[in-house]
């Protein structure tokens, strides 16, 4: 190591005139090069965006993601800076008299080549809402120039375009606006004109004090009472036929009938003849036992019996006929019943169409005003963010374009420093390569380690 360190210096003093030479060489060069590169001028714009809650409904988002919305709020403010919408009337400003589009195309081409939009020195779009336009050239005068129309022009750009979404976004709404007024008008024209028609059908469907219908307290109750009269009418009916079957039965029978019970009423001439008909077979029981058969009295009370049987089995018949009259009469009635049940369930099923028909309309009239009354208020908020200058509630000028007083680059003490420190580094490296490439011995020490003998002295150079 010690050895090394020594060889290292004898080459830096042994080929000391080709570092100095390399040193001045590249050092006089960084000095010219400082005093001859023109100087560049930078002219800045400094904006602030804040990201908008919108009035416009049509723009509205509900990202909560903040910085990602900032990112491209920003990224599309820079497309719209460095857009031909912008840069065309840069142009046009800066240079009236060019008339052709090719001329003015790789104008715009070389402007942006030294405009840029960047977020402000050690920011970056993600942590910042604050955005430079920046304009450099040799002239500070004419970066000022163009970063001033640049800026004029961008912000023009940004309010045509915001008040042109206003714009549209207004228009929209009241077409939206016109075209449902026309629909609720419809559909209100249909409510009312199924009213007037249906005026006899609305009497069973609109709603009573109590909130509740005809439909509920007319013909389902009416159903209801004459489904039970006819279910009562048929159970009589049938009531009816077995007593008119039992009493056919008992009038044709050969001895006495039987009296059912509920023919047992006092006063009717079925329970007369009844009762005088058990008196006489009393009275033949008692007298049987006394008197022989064939004796006159004997006969006269069966002959008498007889009678009365005969009477009771014809009084039985006329009560059989009537109440084969009133079996025709209930069965008539039921069949009245039967048509009235039919007509009633027709009314409720026709009443339930009406019904529905009815909810249908002012259910379709309540959507129709809805969609009318939101429409309506969107309308107005556009109208209300159409009125309003939005680029100049979210979008604010910091800093105007001044001309330059310091050129942006070159650092031309920098540059003097980095020559310096390039010349001196440059230097030793060729003095080492061109070391490398000598093969003659040039110290005691190496003639030492190649011959392997001692040196006994050494003359110094002249």
């Amino acid at each position: 190591m010690q050895n090394f360190f020594r060889e290292f210096i004898f080459i830096l003093f042994y080929r000391s005139r080709i570092i100095i030479t390399v040193f001045l060489a590249v050092f006089i060069i960084s000095i010219a090069l400082a005093i001859t590169i023109p100087s560049v001028y930078r002219s800045t714009a400094k904006f602030t965006l804040i990201v908008p809650t919108t009035l416009d409904p049509l723009q509205q988002e509900t990202s909560y993601d903040y910085r990602n919305r900032v990112r491209r709020f920003l990224q599309e403010q820079k497309e719209l800076v460095l857009s031909n919408r912008v840069m065309t009337k840069v142009i046009q400003e800066l240079y009236p008299g060019i008339q052709d589009q090719s001329e003015i195309s790789k104008k715009i081409e070389d402007l942006r080549e030294d405009l840029d939009v960047v977020p402000p020195e050690g920011e970056t779009f993600e942590g910042s809402n604050v955005y430079n336009i920046d304009y450099v050239h040799k002239n500070p005068e004419w970066a000022a120039k163009v970063a001033t129309s640049v800026t004029k022009s961008y912000i023009e750009a940004y309010r045509e375009m915001s008040h042109g979404k206003a714009g549209y976004t207004h228009t929209f709404y009241s077409e939206q606006v016109e075209k449902l007024t026309k629909e609720l008008k419809e559909k209100e024209d249909k409510v009312r004109d199924f009213e007037t028609q249906q005026a006899l059908a609305l009497l069973e469907i609109l709603n009573l004090g109590e909130g509740k219908s005809n439909v509920e307290v007319g013909p389902n109750i009416l159903l209801t009472q004459f489904l039970g009269n006819y279910h009562t009418l048929q159970n009589e009916l049938a009531g009816l036929h077995v007593s008119i079957a039992l009493l056919e039965q008992e009038t044709n029978r050969s001895d006495i009938p039987v009296v059912l019970p509920e023919m047992e009423a006092s006063g009717r001439s079925i329970m007369v003849f009844k009762n005088k008909i058990s008196q006489l077979q009393i009275q033949l029981n008692e007298m049987k036992p006394q008197f022989a058969e064939n004796i006159e009295a004997i006969k006269k009370v069966e002959q008498e019996m007889m009678l009365s049987v005969d009477s009771l089995k014809k009084e039985l018949k006329r009560t059989v006929n009537g109440q084969k009259i009133t079996a025709q009469s209930i069965t008539a009635r039921i069949a009245q019943l039967e048509k009235t049940i039919q007509g009633l369930r027709k009314q409720i099923q026709t009443i339930a169409k009406e019904k529905a028909t009815y909810d249908g309309l002012k259910r379709e009239f309540a959507i129709t005003k809805d969609n009318y009354t939101r429409a309506q208020a969107q309308m107005e908020q556009a109208r209300l963010a159409y009125s309003l200058s939005q680029d100049k509630l979210f979008l604010s000028v910091i800093d105007k374009p001044a001309v330059p007083v310091r050129p942006f680059k070159p650092n031309r003490p920098l540059l003097i420093l980095g020559g310096l420190f390039a010349g001196l580094l440059l230097g030793i490296a060729v003095a080492l390569t061109v070391d490398h490439f000598d093969h003659r011995m040039k110290t005691s020490y190496e003639i030492e380690r190649v011959l392997s003998v001692p040196v006994m002295g050494s003359i110094r150079h002249l």
